[in-house]
């Protein structure tokens, strides 16, 4: 049979715009349709090409009779292979090797290896604080003594591209042993396969009708990456049987879904969950999770759009909108990421299906299958096509480690369903407010939603029966674990502070009590709307009279009306006045425009270098949060000229703490690297430094060398000398780079070290502590019948860390709604500094997290890590455009001018 004649599935997927998560690989044999009870796609006979034209579109999106129509762009098919080709390929097949899809699922899996060198186990543990019970959203995941796995590979010649036609059709085959679990690409049984050396049989499912060949190729070991991955595709398919659906990787319940028809969006409720390795027992984690629906679909917000915008703009407005955006089909709760949109057919167009009622390949457009197969009459038959292209790395390898050729997935609109919340959702007050009933779940709801979860698994007889198959069984009750609550801490500002140890907050200690280290603001501009002259001269006043009680004082301003709200004549003002002799330019905005705000801010910051301060006209028109918005722009600005709002007590001496962030612009394919290195003792004071790079990891190892020899040349001019330690918070990095920054980034960093500190080198602490705040991982604390959030300073470095980290999780920040997310870190480096202990890093690091000069509380992350995101940001997102780059003049670098 050619491969003309083959009908296989397109395959759903979830991936988001950043860090998209694989699923179930999947490849089509045919170039010319791809069909069955799953999707619907379709690919036209040559392969697959570049973006297709917009011509202009129609008076409607349904267009008038004789209107052009609309259409799909192509796909390219797979190639086939005889017997000879099939074996050769089995043949060099690698398990967890290089090549294949596996070795990438197992990447989130990986433990590695980061603990750093001479640093025992017992060493990763603190002792300080006052003990305090926790629950965590861990349940034991007990395993059977005689545990005993075999993974297999398994082939199809032609490729079969749906996964479940690929697992039905092993189920019904006699050679596989049984029972097994299948994950698109390997088969594990408890059975060894009968003859071990392999087996190839011939199967037809469908109009599909080819050979299987299956080689067993080891046993899973315990504690080992396939391992883990083996649990969770057990657990997953456990999952199956508790009457819910996989959108994406986790599971929801659509019966279940909340309603929320003023907004046209529904809220499915789920779970998330995974095994994960721990200090302790095998665990698995659970934490309940919501997806959000759109009840309209993309067909409707494509007319809605089409009445919004002018006729010739619609086509590229209706890309950028959806582009990029996660659909879901309700007929088969399958997800699928819209890549582009195809606008010169519609669908009529024709594709070749098989017919399960007669058996037979035959021709048949869009909306004949729909109303076929899924009783959906298609209403407008002039909606174009959104098209989803399968990636890569979800594709089954060919022999040499290439990827099979597979269909673009194609839909029409009007089936199709966005998921998410979108940016003008997102600044909608009411939704958000509404939304949160339903998302901010308070501790015990929480935990009370993953017990009955664990209970109704480990109950339930089919799920039960999958995991007994396998040796696993989920305990019902949470496990426990002991932390402890750092001692509260006393912020200096001109008298001192004692933090409320359960808010950690000092927001009332600012009335009357002055900054740590003020700055006056003697010379500066004052720039506003003609309009809003009164708004400007009564603000002014308050900035005045809160300036006396923080200890520093405004001088006269300069005051500048602009004439006209255009983006010109804000910026010629501003040109005409700006000198170096300025020490703040002040411009009270009457609207939030973002393309002035980046005009102002590139003008200030790499133009002509003076710190700069925007305010929204709205923002001071409250009378009775003026005040309280006047105070903390007055701290700001006393920050951005240098000055030092409030400092801890910090006995660890001769120290530089750097933090280091990143900003990803994916549209331009480059990056800004925000790295802030502090120049004090009290680590308030910082010289910031933005590399942007393009080109990969030498140009970035070139300019951070660049950043690190002026930081520390403040440094010494400032202390007199080099710094004795340096402490780096990498924030950024997740569980998959480890290995990758400790052993390319930082023996970079360490070289450019050596060079500047020369023979000294071998007396100088060096510690790296990865930030990483996406965690699932939650605490709760015990507190009588009711479980509540951890106070702020509370520590857990056991039970549920990870084995081969010197790791420990931290609740910094108070939350008064919801259920409090800790961050988590570890540290990948230490040389030279065994001197601090696990308890002086647990305590700095809470310290630092007093020191975000915009929030008078405790923060999620150490301050320096929030001044590098800050600073990233403003430089990727303000100061960049689509044209040019530019980074911060020199002349600043030196105040914390992106607060």
């Amino acid at each position: 049979m050619s491969q003309q004649q083959h009908a296989t599935k397109g395959r759903g997927r979830s991936r988001g715009r950043a860090g998209p998560r694989p699923a179930e690989a999947s490849a089509s044999a045919a170039s010319a349709a791809s069909f069955d009870s799953g999707s619907a796609a379709a690919a036209s006979t040559s392969p697959a090409a570049a973006a297709a034209s917009s011509p202009a579109p129609p008076p409607g999106l349904a267009g008038p009779p004789g209107a052009s129509g609309f259409g799909y762009r192509q796909g390219a098919g797979a190639t086939g292979g005889d017997s000879e080709q099939l074996a050769e390929r089995m043949a060099g097949l690698q398990v967890g090797g290089e090549r294949g899809g596996l070795q990438r699922k197992l990447l989130r899996y990986q433990l590695a290896n980061v603990r750093p060198e001479g640093v025992p186990v017992s060493n990763k543990r603190g002792t300080s604080g006052a003990p305090v019970q926790v629950v965590t959203n861990y349940v034991a995941l007990n395993v059977k003594d005689n545990w005993r796995t075999y993974q297999m590979a398994v082939d199809f010649r032609p490729m079969l591209g749906a996964k479940p036609l690929r697992e039905k059709l092993l189920t019904d085959a006699s050679q596989v042993p049984k029972p097994f679990v299948y994950d698109g690409g390997i088969l594990y049984t408890r059975q060894p396969l009968n003859p071990p050396e392999g087996v190839k049989f011939e199967a037809s499912i469908k109009s599909w009708t080819g050979e299987v060949a299956i080689r067993q190729v080891g046993e899973v070991n315990r504690n080992t990456p396939q391992w883990l991955h083996l649990m969770n595709v057990v657990l997953g398919k456990a999952q199956r049987y508790l009457n819910m659906q996989m959108v994406g990787r986790n599971f929801y319940y659509p019966d279940q879904a909340t309603r929320l028809p003023n907004y046209g969006m529904e809220v499915w409720p789920g779970f998330e969950m995974a095994v994960k390795p721990t200090d302790g027992p095998l665990m698995l984690y659970l934490d309940p999770s919501n997806k959000f629906i759109h009840t309209n679909t993309v067909l409707d917000f494509m007319y809605d759009m089409y009445n919004r915008v002018a006729s010739n703009q619609f086509h590229a407005a209706a890309e950028s909108a959806l582009v990029g955006q996660i659909v879901l089909t309700r007929h088969n709760n399958k997800t699928y990421r819209i890549d582009s949109i195809e606008w010169d057919k519609g669908v009529n167009e024709h594709f070749r299906w098989f017919n399960k009622t007669t058996r037979q390949e035959e021709q048949i457009t869009f909306g004949q299958y729909f109303k076929q197969t899924y009783d959906i009459d298609l209403a407008d038959d002039k909606q174009p096509l959104l098209v989803s292209k399968p990636r890569k790395r979800d594709l089954p390898p060919t022999k040499g480690g290439r990827r099979e050729q597979a269909d673009n997935v194609l839909l029409p609109p009007e089936v199709c369903y966005m998921t998410g919340l979108t940016d003008d959702m997102r600044a909608d007050r009411n939704l958000m407010r509404d939304l949160a009933t339903h998302t901010r779940v308070n501790p015990s709801a929480r935990c009370d939603k993953m017990l009955t979860f664990a209970r109704t698994m480990a109950g339930n007889p089919e799920s039960r029966r999958v995991l007994g198959e396998f040796g696993l069984e989920v305990s019902p009750n949470a496990v426990e674990a002991t932390a402890r609550q750092l001692q509260p801490e006393t912020v200096q500002m001109s008298r001192p502070i004692r933090v409320d140890p359960e808010r950690a907050d000092w927001d009332n200690g600012l009335k009357g009590n002055g900054m740590f280290q003020p700055i006056d603001c003697k010379n500066w501009i004052f720039v506003y709307f003609q309009r809003d002259e009164q708004a400007a001269a009564d603000f002014c006043q308050k900035l005045h009279r809160v300036s006396q009680s923080l200890g520093m004082s405004f001088g006269e301003p300069y005051v500048l009306p602009v004439m006209q709200d255009r983006d010109q004549f804000w910026l010629k003002t501003i040109q005409d006045n700006i000198n170096q002799e300025l020490d703040l330019v002040f411009c009270l905005l009457p609207n939030n425009n973002a393309h002035r705000y980046n005009i102002i801010k590139r003008l200030c910051y790499v133009d002509k270098p003076v710190p700069s301060q925007c305010v929204l006209t709205k923002t001071i028109r409250n009378p009775a949060k003026v005040m309280s918005v006047a105070t903390k722009v007055a701290i700001q600005i006393s920050c951005k000229l240098g000055g030092v709002a409030w400092a801890l007590s910090i006995p660890i001496k001769r120290t530089m703490i750097i933090g280091m962030d990143s900003y990803h612009d994916k549209r331009q394919s480059r990056s800004v690297q925000g790295v802030v290195f502090s120049l004090n003792e009290t680590f308030t004071q910082y010289y910031s430094y933005s590399p942007i790079v393009k080109g990969g990891k030498a140009e970035l190892h070139n300019r951070l060398d660049a950043g690190f020899t002026m930081a520390l040349q403040k440094f010494r001019e400032k202390n007199g000398e080099l710094p004795a330690r340096i402490i780096l918070y990498r924030d950024g990095v997740g569980d998959s780079m480890l290995e990758q920054v400790k052993n390319s980034e930082l023996v970079q960093l360490k070289q450019s070290l050596s060079r500047i500190y020369g023979d000294r080198i071998s007396s100088l602490g060096f510690k790296v502590i990865i930030v990483k705040k996406l965690v699932s991982s939650r605490l709760f604390r015990r507190g009588g019948n009711q479980l509540r959030n951890p106070a702020p300073g509370t520590v857990l470095d056991d039970v549920i860390t990870m084995p081969n980290y010197v790791d420990f999780f931290l609740v910094s920040q108070y939350v008064n709604q919801g259920t409090v997310t800790p961050t988590h870190y570890n540290i990948i480096e230490d040389v030279n500094d065994a001197n601090i202990r696990p308890d002086q890093v647990q305590q700095l690091t809470y310290k630092l997290c007093h020191l975000y000069f915009n929030w008078p509380g405790t923060i999620r992350v150490p301050a320096p890590c929030q001044y590098a995101h800050r600073l990233a940001y403003l430089v990727g997102q303000n100061l960049n455009d689509n044209k040019s780059e530019f980074e911060p003049s020199p002349q600043i670098c030196d105040r914390l001018f992106f607060l």
